[in-house]
C-alpha cells in the first residue's frame, strides 16, 4: 500500500495540528454564567435598596409637616362668568382678571425641593388656621366671607353704576377669634353677632361701640346665631345670588363676656375679627361665575367688572388688567394675602397692569414683574388709574 503523499510530498501523512488551550475566561458559556451571577447579585442588591427605601419613601410622600404651600391659582376674565339681570350690559373689548394662590398641604419632598429653587412660598399652618386649625371651620368662614364679598362688590358696583341700592344690615359675622381674650372659648368663627345687651348690633362699628360703652370690669351679652354649613355651602358652590339671611339658622344664644382695655385701640374689646354681615336689595340682580375662589379678595375686581358690564364707556379700553383686593360697602379697598403669587398668576395670564390694595405695599419687597403695579386706596382710585392708563 502506497502511503499517502501531499503535493510536494515527502512520503510521510501530514497530521493536523493541535489548537492550544483556551485562555481562563475565553469559553462562552463560562463567561455568560460569570455574567449571570453578577446580574442576579445586582438584582438581589436592588431588591433590598428597594425595601428599605420603601418606608423612607413612603415618609417623604405621605407625611405631613404643618405647612400649607401657597402658589399661583387660577386666574380668569370675570367679564365673561357675569351675569346681570334687570339692567342694560356692555361688551368690553380686554379683560379683567380675577388672580387668586392655591393652598395645599406641604409634605417632606416639598421641604427638600424648596432646598432647590422657591416656586412658592411655604406657611405654617397655624399662621393660616390659627390655634385651633380647624380646616372644616375655616372653610365655613371663608365661604361666609366670599358671599359678603359679592354683596359688597354688587353694592359698590351698582350705586357707582348709578343703581339704586338699600342695604339690609343683619349683624356682624366672626371670621376668627383671638387667643388670649374674652371671646376664646365663648365664640367660634362663622357665628353672627346680633345684639349686645338687647340693643342690635347691626354692623361692626356699632359692635364696637357697644362693647367699648361697656361698664369697667362687668360684662355684656351677646346675642349670637349660628349658620346653616349645608345651606352656606351650596350657595357658595352654585354662585347666585342668595339672602345671607336665609343661612342664619337655631334660635338666638345668649353669651356673656367681659371686655378688656386694649390699648392700641383705646378701648375695651372682646377679641374678635369681624365682618359686616347684611344683605342687599335692588331691581337689579348680578352673579358671577368664580370657579372654586374663596375669600373676600376677589372683591375689586368683582366691583370694576360690574361697573364696566353697566357702563357704555369700557375701562379696559382693550387692555388686559389684572388685580386683588378686598372691597367694603362704602368703596374702600383693603388688603388680601398672597399678593406675590397673584403677581405672578396675572404674569402667566400675559396682564399688562395689576391693581392691588396701597395697604399691601409692603409685601412687594423682593418681588421682581414686568408688570405696572398700581397701589389703590378705593374702587375711585382704580378707575382713576384705568382711564389715565388709556
Amino acid at each position: 500500500m502506497q502511503p499517502v503523499r501531499e503535493s510536494g510530498g515527502r512520503g510521510h501523512v501530514r497530521r493536523p495540528r493541535s489548537r492550544p488551550p483556551s485562555p481562563p475566561g475565553a469559553d462562552p458559556q463560562r463567561r455568560w454564567g460569570r455574567a449571570r451571577g453578577k446580574f442576579q447579585a445586582l438584582g438581589r442588591t436592588v431588591k433590598v435598596v428597594v425595601i428599605l427605601l420603601l418606608p423612607l419613601l413612603f415618609l417623604v410622600c405621605s407625611v405631613p409637616t404643618g405647612f400649607l404651600l401657597e402658589g399661583p391659582g387660577p386666574s380668569f376674565d370675570l367679564q365673561s362668568g357675569i351675569t346681570v339681570r334687570g339692567a342694560r350690559t356692555y361688551t368690553a373689548r380686554g379683560e379683567l382678571v380675577l388672580t387668586s394662590v392655591s393652598l395645599w398641604e406641604s409634605r417632606l419632598f416639598h421641604h427638600l425641593a424648596d432646598l432647590c429653587g422657591r416656586d412658592y412660598r411655604m406657611l405654617a399652618a397655624r399662621e393660616y388656621l390659627g390655634e385651633g386649625l380647624d380646616v372644616e371651620e375655616q372653610d365655613r368662614v371663608d365661604e361666609a366671607v366670599t358671599l359678603l364679598s359679592r354683596n359688597s362688590a354688587a353694592v359698590v358696583g351698582l350705586r357707582e353704576a348709578g343703581v339704586e341700592v338699600e342695604v339690609e344690615e343683619l349683624g356682624v359675622l366672626v371670621v376668627s377669634v383671638e387667643k388670649g381674650y374674652p371671646a376664646e372659648g365663648r365664640l367660634r368663627a362663622g357665628e353672627v353677632i346680633v345684639s349686645v345687651d338687647g340693643v342690635a348690633a347691626r354692623n361692626a362699628v356699632e359692635l364696637g361701640e357697644l362693647v367699648a360703652a361697656a361698664p369697667e370690669g362687668g360684662q355684656v351679652v351677646l346675642g349670637v346665631r349660628g349658620m346653616d354649613g349645608d345651606a352656606l355651602h351650596a350657595a357658595w358652590e352654585g354662585g347666585e345670588d342668595v339672602e345671607l339671611s336665609a343661612l342664619l339658622s337655631g334660635e338666638v344664644r345668649e353669651v356673656s363676656v367681659s371686655p378688656v382695655w386694649e390699648p392700641e385701640l383705646a378701648r375695651r374689646v372682646i377679641g374678635v375679627s369681624t365682618r359686616d354681615y347684611f344683605d342687599y336689595t335692588s331691581g337689579v340682580r348680578v352673579e358671577w361665575e368664580m370657579e372654586a375662589v374663596k375669600g373676600p379678595s376677589a372683591g375689586l375686581m368683582l366691583a370694576l367688572s360690574l361697573v364696566n358690564a353697566l357702563t357704555p364707556e369700557d375701562i379696559t379700553r382693550g387692555r388686559k388688567v389684572a388685580g386683588t383686593g378686598e372691597i367694603f360697602p362704602d368703596g374702600r379697598v383693603g388688603p388680601i394675602g398672597g399678593l406675590p403669587m397673584k403677581i405672578r398668576a396675572a404674569e402667566a395670564r400675559g396682564a399688562e397692569a395689576f391693581l392691588y390694595p396701597a395697604g399691601n405695599r409692603e409685601d412687594l419687597v423682593g418681588v421682581s414683574t414686568s408688570l405696572r403695579l398700581v397701589p389703590v386706596e378705593n374702587l375711585e382710585d382704580a378707575l382713576r388709574a384705568l382711564s389715565e392708563q388709556g
